[in-house]
């Protein structure tokens, strides 16, 4: 791997039911030399979560069996056993609730579905290599 490799070594977990945009994703960040990890649902991440540490936690708070109730739980609970982590959220159901709840957790990004598999990665990429977007919601 170059130097030059945006996403040499960071660590990334992938937390989504949509399987597609799971692993075009996983797919191309290990091109990119990530280390990436996929969870489906919401079991798989916290045992995840609870075995490494990672650089990067990308999220769609509405998985199919998880929170369709309250993104809130997910949510916290990704912070609470990754506080160093830069979180981006990216969902279909962006809502100004949701939004305050991405900013109680210290997210880095709320995106909106759809975006492209390259937009992300690059997104994902620089996440934990700046400060400078923390904070920022993007949509």
């Amino acid at each position: 791997m170059s130097a030059s490799t945006p996403c040499d070594r960071q660590k990334i977990l992938l937390i989504d039911d949509d399987e597609l945009i799971a692993g075009s994703l996983r797919r191309y960040l290990s091109t990119q030399g990530c280390d990436v990890d996929v969870a489906l649902e919401p079991s798989a991440a916290e045992g995840l979560m609870g075995e490494r540490c990672y650089d990067v936690v990308l999220v769609d708070p509405y998985l199919t069996g998880g929170v369709l109730h309250d993104e809130d739980v997910l949510l916290t609970t990704i912070r609470a056993l990754q506080p160093d982590a830069s979180l981006i959220i990216l969902t279909g159901y962006a809502s100004p609730a949701l939004a305050l709840i991405a900013g109680r957790e210290r997210a880095t990004a709320l995106l909106t579905k759809p975006q492209s598999v390259l937009f992300l990665s690059q997104f994902v990429a620089g996440a934990s290599q700046s400060t400078a977007v923390a904070g920022r919601t993007l949509s």
